[in-house]
């Protein structure tokens, strides 16, 4: 290593810089229709963070430089956005609500594109595209049915943030994180519980932010191992299933929108299709922009 090697890797600009792109990332796990996991790859630090999450220890000591920085701004970012997310949903206006089915409608051209995409550059077989057609239509059918399996047993009740919910909120929201082009908040938006937590890490509410980040953190040191080398091995099939799980859970806010955000009038209706049409060429074109300056494998 040299000299100016190490000056770069000491500098304060890049520890800020670490610390903005950890603030993106914690705000890509918040943000329905962006993915953590996405922005983490764009960034070039994804890898690193599953091998951090894999063998924390072993890799912390290695790699410390990289990772405080990152640990401090997906904190500041976790929080940050739950504050603009509370803010935005504060009334019962469907408007904030269609801008992210927008947004997560946006990211299906790209992902789907990119899950078709062989990674050795050797077409496709037939059964290469069979097995991710079945992947999508697995994955998509069996959240349909998860989705409306709770939506049947959270419906009469006003569902709140209980440490239950919160620690099984964190076990969704988790997946984000270790799943490139997975948005866990448009699920939780679906349940209804979504913009109460937002409300909880806002306020700095710690019975509902602990049992959060232990079921965040839970599924990020379990799975992220198992979530990368499937990845790495089956790419085609776990890609059409992300995109499964996207489209599933985007239909079933437009089918079946939470009660409080119904669209009163045709003004509004018109400003949230504005929105929404907004909001997907601002996520589609983030997305060509996304792949454009993804780091080579």
């Amino acid at each position: 290593m040299t000299v100016n090697t190490r000056q770069a890797e000491n500098s304060p600009l890049l520890f800020l810089f670490r610390i903005i792109q950890g603030a993106l990332i914690g705000g890509g796990a918040i943000l329905p229709g962006v993915s953590g996991g996405v922005l983490a790859v764009i960034f070039g630090i994804y890898r690193p963070m599953m091998a951090f999450l894999s063998r924390p220890i072993q890799t912390f000591k290695t790699h410390w430089k990289l990772f405080v920085p990152i640990i401090i701004g997906v904190a500041l970012g976790f929080w940050g956005f739950a504050k603009l997310v509370a803010w935005m949903f504060s009334g019962d206006s469907p408007i904030p609500l269609a801008l992210f089915i927008g947004l997560i409608l946006g990211t299906l051209p790209e992902l789907y594109r990119a899950a078709q995409k062989p990674r050795n550059g050797v077409r496709l077989t037939d059964r290469e595209k069979k097995n991710n057609l079945t992947a999508l239509i697995v994955s998509f059918v069996a959240l349909m049915a998860f989705l409306f399996f709770i939506s049947r047993q959270t419906s009469a009740q006003d569902l709140t943030p209980t440490l239950m919910w919160s620690f099984v909120s964190g076990i969704i929201w988790g997946f984000s994180l270790v799943v490139p082009g997975l948005s866990s908040s448009s699920i939780l938006l679906f349940i209804g519980i979504y913009t109460k937590l937002m409300a909880g890490v806002k306020d700095l509410n710690f019975s509902i932010i602990i049992p959060l980040m232990i079921g965040i953190l839970i599924v990020a040191f379990v799975f992220a191992r198992f979530v990368d080398r499937l990845f790495e091995r089956q790419h085609g099939i776990a890609s059409n299933a992300v995109v499964g799980l996207v489209a599933s859970s985007t239909l079933a806010i437009i089918l079946f929108p939470p009660p409080e955000y119904a669209i009163p009038d045709f003004i509004t209706g018109a400003i949230c299709v504005a929105v929404l049409v907004a909001g997907f060429i601002a996520a589609h074109y983030m997305g060509k922009w996304g792949d454009k300056i993804k780091p080579a494998e």
